[in-house]
């Protein structure tokens, strides 16, 4: 069985995703951005990137997905300012699955 991958984010950096063959979501406000990750995930994808700009503001109904075994939901450094948001959830996920904090 294949693997779908989405990327859910702001137009710019989904082209990035678009050239690897993902299914690329735009969003252009967080509302938007919510019905878009719920549609994404009824469609049985497996892998969901997701900018951190939206990402921040969805971040309960993230959490609510992450109990769950599909999908993986990985959160990507978008364009312009960052604030360590997707290096935070990342390092969260390692120590959830090895127990021990990589980044220390």
């Amino acid at each position: 069985m294949e693997t779908k991958i989405a990327a859910l984010g702001e137009k710019d950096i989904m082209l990035i995703f678009k050239a690897v063959g993902a299914d690329i979501f735009v969003a252009h406000d967080i509302e938007q951005a919510a019905l878009k990750l719920k549609q994404i995930v009824k469609e049985d994808y497996g892998i969901i990137f997701i900018t951190e700009k939206i990402a921040i503001k969805l971040d309960s109904l993230i959490s609510e997905y992450n109990e769950m075994v599909r999908p993986s939901i990985v959160v990507i450094p978008g364009l312009g300012k960052r604030n360590n948001y997707a290096v935070e959830v990342l390092r969260n996920a390692i120590i959830k699955a090895s127990g021990t904090d990589v980044f220390s």
